[in-house]
């Protein structure tokens, strides 16, 4: 959906306002901050603080149910600036990358319209990126949400993480992460081009 709303707001700026093939990368970076702020922060948050006391004894938890763990982190704490920074860069990867992906094939063909097998290779890479390039600001968000940390903000658990674990710690998980939300870049981005063909050719 930020592709489809951002992007064509952007599109008319390109040449004059913004540089040329930056339309996908900022429509990326609108779409993070719309999601951050909405709605992935808090339902990040209580998801991490739920599971972070899965094998806490029930008398000793800090968070009973859904309301509770809500209710209790607006309370006490915030969280917004890591998961922002998580959702704009990985969505400015992630748009930018199909949009490439799709160039790529489009050079190679420029007489035919792409199959659906393209845009699904063009959206799983796009996500492998995202794997990669977005490890460090999700592995920073998943420690800032942790009801256990000892940081007192994004830069403090970024310095704490390179000094004390080095720089791979940033990249904890990314093969995890690679294996989940590739095939869901395919079958998103599949599906994206399918609808859009399906309501334009009903213009």
């Amino acid at each position: 959906m930020g592709l489809a709303f951002y992007k064509p707001i952007f599109e008319k700026l390109e040449g004059s306002i913004i540089p040329t093939h930056s339309s996908a990368g900022l429509a990326g970076i609108c779409t993070g901050i719309t999601q951050a702020v909405t709605l992935v922060t808090p339902l990040e948050m209580i998801k991490v603080r739920q599971q972070t006391e899965m094998y806490t004894n029930q008398h000793q938890r800090k968070y009973h149910g859904l309301i509770n763990t809500a209710s209790t982190i607006i309370r006490q704490e915030g969280g917004l600036m890591a998961t922002v920074a998580r959702q704009s860069w990985g969505l400015l990867v992630k748009f930018s990358a199909y949009v490439e992906m799709k160039a790529l094939f489009q050079r190679a063909n420029p007489d035919t319209e792409l199959k659906p097998w393209q845009h699904m290779v063009s959206g799983g890479t796009a996500n492998i990126l995202v794997g990669v390039l977005n490890s460090p600001p999700d592995v920073v968000k998943t420690r800032m949400q942790d009801a256990g940390r000892s940081y007192e903000g994004t830069l403090d658990c970024m310095k704490s993480m390179l000094k004390n674990e080095g720089i791979t710690s940033f990249f904890k998980g990314s093969w995890l992460r690679i294996i989940r939300i590739a095939p869901g870049g395919a079958i998103q981005f599949a599906c994206y081009e399918y609808i859009l063909s399906w309501l334009n050719s009903k213009k």
